[in-house]
């Protein structure tokens, strides 16, 4: 049999009913990936959601637990893990960089909506083909493109989207241009969005308003019957975004931590170069490059509460990158994919204080040591094996990453180097009924915000540590999936231990009271993590019937352990704790109707909800986003519609959602802001 004939058959007995075109060989998920890890929404339902962000939208879509410590941001945790844990990944190349902060943080806030064309949430570690940074789990964003059609003429379309919402009495819009001739097509859209105070059931919170926009452009051309380049180039800029949590006293504060605290500008550019090849070769059957640059500008203006310093920093973070993927099936029984990628990041940080009395301005050293870099390099692969009755999938790579920064006391260098592997073995116990076991070890290098970093943290500060480890886990998961036309699910229990867990601990308590304390990070012991996630989805009424429910549910049970003792009290704070920020027992469920009559075309009633959360780790007493009496449960209640304008067909739409309509006062635990109160979002998209 040809070898293109192999890889084909091959790709066709992994693929998954209703599955896209992938466009990166890494991200063809095995057959061995279940739906309880793996959850895929397209654009039309990320909009269907009528929410005002993409990490909204993919915690409705998705079932994804989100904190928002304000508007501006929303972090996704994947199996009780965040931030610099959670791997981010746009067009196959990474959007983690070397300043990613660990914990909840703002990145896929930074990701624009209007340039989204689906989100794939694959939960569990994926060191082997991501590398660092991917212990909890991948979110592969895939954008928009205008794909040469390969025929004659020029096909042009064009849309226009707005939203409005009262939560936040504020909106969002975006234009589209799309055009494809036979060998080459272009996309290009522009998006605003003003949020103005948000509006939740105990009426207006304060410093929660703010306003950005993007860009977004990709151009297509065929190089040959088989082959293509692409480039695409993005631009997202939110200004004026405030740390809410920083300006509105929280749990156990009289007063807020911060006179002023807003991300002044949070800007991102990247462009990517990508070629890709599906060419029969003796080395690969496909091939990949991916090229690319990317720069992240962050300006804050910060002033302590009762401080007359007001502090301007500036860090400036540049990219770049060069990833390969090729996939090669080898006979009839192995598909194999392998590649490389190496990343290089250059920090230059700066910051000045004004005192805002006199008018004095003085510099004073930024954020990020003077000369930070970091570059990183991984190979891996990954063979995956059809056996009589068995779906085999094996997997290894080989990282390593360096970094150093100039210090006053002499320059700071070093490396991590980290070998990672996954094994996982599925079969087919009865007809669409399989069991699948994965074994797989994990790491996360240290990055320059944990090494060359001293910043602002609670109400003091935290000092960088280029003597730290990286973390490494080991991740065992038991899943059982059904894939019928009548209902489908899956249910998995996972394990996972994490070493040499990067925290902080407090080196100098400073005066009493707050504003002076002094952190350090460091590798602080190990973190256990234990949960269980399932969805499923249900045709009411039979096959055919426009009914339908679907349903999620997670629970997670996190523990940490560390010998640090405090110099002060003699204790060991960290000793057998619960883990920090970690969700309680929630879940959703989603009653649809499809196929209705006239100008609607689906309707969907949906409620999330989430027990209360009382098991508190150290770090989260002290948190004052966190009640230290523990986080209480709630229940939401949510209905949309939506359908076309000017009949069925149309690529026009229109959508409508009623939010909270229990106008519950609640909040997601570990969050800075309380959810919106009872709310009307109304949705138009003007397509031709």
């Amino acid at each position: 049999m040809p070898v293109l004939a192999v890889l084909l058959s091959l790709q066709s007995s992994f693929a998954r009913l209703g599955e896209t075109i992938i466009p990166a060989p890494r991200a063809d998920r095995p057959r061995t990936d279940t739906a309880a890890d793996v959850v895929v929404v397209t654009a039309e339902q990320l909009a269907a959601t009528n929410e005002r962000s993409l990490p909204r939208q993919l915690a409705k879509a998705a079932g994804v637990w989100v904190q928002e410590t304000n508007l501006g941001g929303g972090a996704p945790l994947l199996q009780g893990l965040s931030g610099a844990q959670i791997l981010l990944v746009v067009d196959g190349v990474r959007m983690n960089d070397a300043t990613t902060r660990n914990g909840v943080n703002q990145m896929l806030n930074g990701i624009d909506p209007a340039a989204v064309e689906r989100v794939e949430v694959i939960r569990g570690p994926r060191s082997v083909l991501y590398g660092s940074d991917a212990l909890g789990g991948v979110i592969l964003v895939w954008t928009k493109r205008a794909r040469p059609h390969g025929g004659e003429g020029l096909e042009l379309s064009a849309a226009w989207d707005a939203q409005y919402a009262t939560p936040t009495n504020g909106y969002a819009t975006a234009v589209e241009l799309a055009g494809a001739t036979g060998g080459f097509g272009a996309f290009i859209a522009g998006s605003w969005h003003e949020w103005n105070e948000l509006q939740t059931a105990e009426g207006e919170l304060p410093n929660t308003g703010y306003s950005g926009g993007g860009t977004f452009g990709s151009v297509e051309t065929l190089l040959g019957a088989r082959s293509s380049l692409r480039a695409t180039a993005s631009w997202t800029r939110d200004v004026d975004v405030p740390r809410t949590d920083r300006l509105n006293p929280g749990f156990g504060q009289t007063n807020p931590s911060n006179a002023e605290f807003l991300y002044a500008a949070q800007d991102r550019r990247r462009y990517v170069l990508t070629y890709d090849d599906r060419s029969a070769g003796p080395l690969a059957d496909q091939v990949q490059v991916r090229g690319s640059l990317r720069e992240y500008t962050e300006e804050r203006r910060l002033r302590a509460f009762g401080s007359s310093t007001r502090r301007f920093e500036v860090d400036e973070t540049s990219t770049v990158g060069l990833s390969v993927d090729l996939k090669k099936a080898l006979g009839t029984r192995h598909l194999l994919t392998y590649g490389f990628d190496v990343d290089h990041d250059d920090v230059d940080a700066s910051r000045t204080n004004r005192n805002v009395n006199t008018g004095v301005t003085t510099p004073a050293p930024g954020a990020f040591a003077p000369g930070s870099r970091y570059t990183t390099a991984g190979f891996f692969a990954q063979d995956e094996i059809l056996l009589d009755g068995f779906d085999l999938t094996l997997g290894a790579r080989y990282s390593h990453s360096f970094f150093g920064f100039e210090d006053p006391a002499g320059d700071e260098s070093g490396d991590f180097g980290a070998l990672s592997g996954s094994l996982a073995l599925g079969r087919e116990i009865a007809p669409d009924v399989r069991v699948v076991g994965t074994l797989a070890r994990g790491f996360r290098a240290p990055n320059l915000a944990e090494l060359a970093r001293n910043a602002t943290f609670a109400s003091g500060e935290e000092l960088r540590n280029p003597d730290l480890e990286p973390e490494t886990s080991l991740y065992g998961e038991l899943a059982l999936e059904r894939s019928g036309a009548d209902w489908s699910g899956a249910v998995a229990l996972f394990a996972q231990r994490i070493e040499d867990a990067v925290g902080r601990v407090l080196i100098d308590p400073g005066a009493p009271g707050p504003g002076d304390e002094v952190f350090l990070r460091r590798n602080i012991g190990w973190l256990e993590l234990v949960g269980l996630q399932a969805r499923g989805r249900l045709a009411l009424g039979g096959v055919d019937s426009p009914w339908s429910a679907s349903a999620g549910i997670e629970w997670i049970y996190g523990r940490q352990d560390d010998e640090y003792t405090d110099p002060d009290s003699g204790e060991q704070p960290f000793a057998d704790q619960p883990a920090q920020r970690i969700p309680p027992l929630h879940g959703f469920v989603a009653l649809r109707h499809e196929r209705a009559a006239g100008w609607i075309d689906w309707v969907e009633l949906t409620t999330n909800w989430a027990f209360s959360q009382h098991r508190l780790a150290p770090q989260d007493l002290e948190d004052p986003r966190i009640d230290p009496d523990g986080t209480d449960g709630w229940v939401t209640l949510d209905l949309d519609v939506g359908g076309p304008i000017g009949g069925e067909g149309s690529a026009s739409s229109w959508s409508v959602g009623l939010h909270n309509l229990l106008d519950a006062s609640y909040r997601v635990h570990g969050s800075g802001v309380d959810g919106p109160g009872i709310g009307l979002v109304v949705g138009l998209r003007i397509a031709r």
